[in-house]
């Protein structure tokens, strides 16, 4: 008799539970989510993420050696300011500081400034 209701509960704990859909934290680009690839740089990694969650619209990235400028043009309702800033990253240790910007962070592979837009 013991065998038979262990074995009944043990069924009914197998038994399948309604999903609930989860929303995502992640940004648009779902650089938080479940596809994160690092760039083996802390500050980086931190901004991206940062400013993805609080873009309304896709952030801009534009490339250029040795930098790399990141814009937010449209940042959802009641999110941090990235939409007032430039955000310089840094990947060579021999340029010098842009003028007028702030250092956010720095780690061995980028130093991250913010510079407020014209």
């Amino acid at each position: 008799m013991f065998k038979k209701a262990l074995f009944l509960i043990m069924m009914l704990g197998c038994g399948k539970h309604p999903f609930t859909k989860q929303t995502s934290n992640a940004g648009l680009r779902g650089l938080a989510g479940e596809n994160f690839s690092s760039t083996n740089s802390p500050c980086l990694d931190g901004m991206l993420t940062a400013i993805d969650h609080s873009c309304a619209v896709p952030m801009h990235i534009e490339e250029g050696y040795p930098y790399l400028l990141i814009q937010c043009l449209t940042i959802r309702v009641g999110a941090n300011p990235w939409d007032k800033y430039n955000i310089f990253v840094l990947t060579n240790a021999q340029i010098e500081d842009p003028p007028n910007a702030t250092m956010l962070c720095v780690d061995p592979y980028a130093r991250v400034y913010m510079q407020k837009r014209p």
